[in-house]
């Protein structure tokens, strides 16, 4: 069962950003579309992820805003593969909080897992 690396999160979303970044300035498409076959989809649904911190409301809305996130950024590739670049960019630029809003509820995931792992450490002392 694989376990929360909020760094590790974290990083997977910056390198996918930047392969992002790469195709809209001209680059190849180097990204998994899909939110199921990206990294963090693979953690989520392959390794065990989802499965294994489902029950908190705060993985739960993670994976919604992850899939939200790909289905918005599905949208920008077809616009710049249609030739479409400006309007690309600009929503590109228009997705930029909801990516942090991303990082925020990663953050909220790792504070509430490492809290309920403190609590279960207690219980276990008592």
């Amino acid at each position: 069962m694989a376990t929360f690396n909020r760094g590790l999160v974290k990083l997977q979303h910056q390198v996918w950003k930047n392969k992002l970044l790469t195709f809209l300035n001209g680059g190849e498409l180097q990204i998994a579309i899909n939110h199921k076959e990206c990294a963090i989809g693979q953690w989520l649904y392959t390794e065990g992820g989802f499965e294994k911190y489902s029950f908190l409301p705060e993985m739960q809305q993670f994976e919604k805003q992850h899939a939200q996130y790909h289905d918005a950024i599905k949208d920008i590739i077809d616009l710049q593969l249609a030739g479409k670049s400006t309007e690309a960019w600009e929503m590109y630029e228009s997705i930029k909080s909801f990516s942090n809003e991303l990082m925020n509820t990663i953050d909220a995931l790792d504070d509430k897992i490492a809290a309920d792992l403190d609590n279960f450490d207690r219980a276990q002392v008592a």
